[in-house]
């Protein structure tokens, strides 16, 4: 009898833990400029008018190289919501907005004064975080600030600032947020997680520790950085304090730039990249190992690929970050989105990327075609997007040759020949998964015995 009631408490908790996904969107950069006929009228319509002005105009899809129209950023709604309406949530980690906005404004629009394109940038905001509302399944929209996200400069938004001012109603709506005081001083914020009970989802703001950020129109002696990991430590330790879970959610991930690494004029062993600031990186780092009973996993972006890094020495329970595509494909890659598996404990199980096939079609004409990528379950052999799971995988890059092949063609969302990554240089992005500092990159870039 006693072993029957062991069994049967076990198939009824088993029952409790219910399997359920959300959608994952990254790097959308979208572009309303595409068709300058119709800027002037964007310009002085509401942002809720703007989808009917848009369909009107005559942008197409776009081409490797460029950033998202407005058939792309519908087509991609479509796809990833009305075909897929049973996730419960979504999250977008960062870059709405398109590159070079002002120089595209200023081109474009008769009058492109200070007041006329902030205003112009404070609707495309609101376009994008509405369109996402009003389309996406579930409760939520839980948005990320990215480097392009901002009226003063490419990572230069400043804290307090009229950007983070003019966008804070819109965030707290779509997002959930209840006190935006976070959001207009950092534009980061803390809200409950809509799925999953006593889970939390901290969203930070971390162009403040990109070695490229300057505070241009602010304070340039300004630190946000330093504060904003202040801001963070305490959020930590109140989710520890109230026994609760937490994701974290960010753009641009800490460790090496392998992009700009491998493209800039130096050897390989030379000069590398950072996409932090090293001395942010190391504390944040700190952070998490401090908070690992309390940090389930990080999500980040602003790779525009498909990427994954490993934070510490100890790779089976390190830190891990997973990196969402871009549905922008100005570098080269195939527009995507992704359905991420998890649990009611807050276990992530698996995840499945979508991407657009056919994309050089669609600008001929032809109807867009949205496919499976790859399952990474499936793919991989691995059960859980976890950090052991990742230590193998990356223990698995390091020695298969097809591995890496497979591997190389995913990282680029199935456009190789467009890709970022090649052959010659595969050690040096897989360098950057498992390596977060410049020592320990080199080292691992050096060569197979020096690598961990």
């Amino acid at each position: 009898m006693k072993v029957l009631l062991i069994a049967f408490l076990l198939l009824i908790s088993g029952s409790l833990v219910q399997a359920a996904e959300f959608l994952w969107l990254s790097d959308i950069h979208f572009d309303p400029l595409a068709d300058p006929s119709i800027v002037d009228k964007l310009a002085a319509a509401d942002a809720t008018q703007w989808e009917s002005i848009l369909a009107s105009g005559s942008a197409r899809f776009p081409t490797y190289g460029q950033d998202t129209t407005w058939p792309l950023f519908s087509s991609v709604l479509k796809a990833s919501t009305q075909n897929h309406p049973k996730a419960s949530f979504t999250i977008v980690t960062g870059d709405l907005l398109v590159h070079h906005f002002r120089d595209q404004f200023n081109a474009a629009a008769t009058v492109h004064d200070e007041a006329a394109f902030r205003s112009f940038v404070r609707k495309s905001i609101d376009f994008v975080t509405l369109e996402l509302k009003q389309r996406s399944p579930g409760t939520r929209v839980i948005v990320t600030l990215g480097n392009n996200d901002d009226e003063c400069a490419d990572y230069a938004i400043q804290p307090n600032g009229p950007f983070l001012q003019d966008t804070a109603k819109v965030i707290s709506d779509v997002s959930g947020i209840t006190d935006p005081d976070s959001y207009v001083r950092f534009g980061s914020y803390n809200v409950a997680n809509p799925a999953i009970k006593n889970h939390r989802i901290i969203v930070l703001n971390t162009v403040f520790f990109s070695a490229r950020y300057r505070d241009a129109c602010g304070n340039s002696n300004d630190d946000p950085g330093e504060s904003l990991l202040s801001w963070l430590a305490t959020n930590l330790a109140d989710a520890r304090s109230d026994h609760q879970k937490v994701w974290l959610v960010y753009h641009i991930p800490p460790g090496v730039d392998a992009f700009a690494t491998t493209h800039a004029k130096q050897p390989s062993l030379g000069a590398v990249t950072l996409l932090w600031k090293e001395a942010y990186a190391d504390k944040f780092v700190s952070l998490l190992n401090q908070y690992a009973d309390v940090v389930g996993a990080n999500f980040a972006g602003h790779l525009h690929v498909d990427d994954f890094r490993l934070l510490g020495e100890s790779s089976k329970t390190a830190p891990f970050i997973v990196t969402e595509p871009a549905v922008s494909p100005i570098t080269g890659q195939n527009p995507t989105f992704r359905l991420v598996e998890y649990d009611s404990r807050g276990t992530l199980k698996d995840q499945d990327t979508y991407f657009l096939k056919n994309l050089a079609e669609t600008v001929n004409g032809s109807a867009p075609v949205w496919e499976l990528e790859y399952d990474f379950a499936k793919q991989w052999k691995l059960n859980g997007l976890n950090a052991a799971n990742y230590s193998k995988l990356y223990e698995q890059l390091g020695a298969s040759p097809d591995d890496d092949a497979r591997w190389m063609l995913l990282y680029s969302t199935s456009n190789l020949a467009g890709g970022s990554i090649k052959p010659g240089t595969f050690r040096q992005f897989y360098c950057a998964i498992g390596n977060i500092s410049t020592k320990a990159y080199q080292a691992c870039v050096a060569g197979p015995a020096s690598a961990r």
